[in-house]
């Protein structure tokens, strides 16, 4: 709990300290998500997973901007297991108070690509016996239209052991609004 409280009070602060150059945005999406595994005889399927959250981005420069974001998460998997007699299915689903931080490089006015560090707490695990936290690598791409909405696709590519050898993976749209 108190790595939590850490996470969001790095997060308000550099919101805050932020506040002169930059922009608030809103975000949602929808994607799917897997564990990735050593283990290839397993049968680890994508399940869909979503995501909604805020973000504010300031620029360091007129290319550079510095994108924390508190997002809440669904991630988990879908797997069979088949064997001579038994055959057992089972969807994990587990949810993430996520924090992101992106590095964004802006092209131009419009589009932007980055990549960064996520920091999660695992809120509701579904009934599984996982780790209660997670952190790893993200990417993204997005658009930006003139009227303030942006499209855009991201991923996260977990890092930390969920306890079995696995890894939480996403990959998804997302849609918002910077103000």
């Amino acid at each position: 709990m108190r790595k939590l409280l850490l996470m969001m009070a790095f997060v308000a602060v550099s919101f805050s300290a932020a506040a002169q150059k930059g922009n608030f945005n809103v975000k949602a999406g929808l994607g799917v998500a897997n564990w990735l595994s050593n283990d290839y005889e397993e049968n680890c399927n994508y399940k869909l997973n979503w995501k909604v959250g805020a973000g504010f981005e300031f620029r360091v420069c007129k290319l550079i901007g510095i994108e924390p974001s508190v997002m809440l998460n669904s991630k988990g998997t879908k797997w069979k297991w088949e064997g001579k007699t038994v055959k057992f299915s089972r969807t994990a689903n587990l949810l993430y108070l996520e924090t992101p931080i992106m590095c964004n490089f802006h092209i131009d006015e419009k589009w932007s690509f980055g990549a960064g560090v996520y920091f999660a707490t695992l809120v509701d695990d579904g009934g599984t016996d996982l780790y209660a936290y997670d952190s790893g690598l993200c990417f993204g791409g997005k658009y930006q239209f003139g009227n303030g909405y942006f499209l855009g696709l991201d991923s996260t590519l977990g890092r930390t052991d969920l306890g079995l050898e696995r890894w939480n993976f996403t990959m998804g749209a997302i849609f918002g609004y910077r103000f």
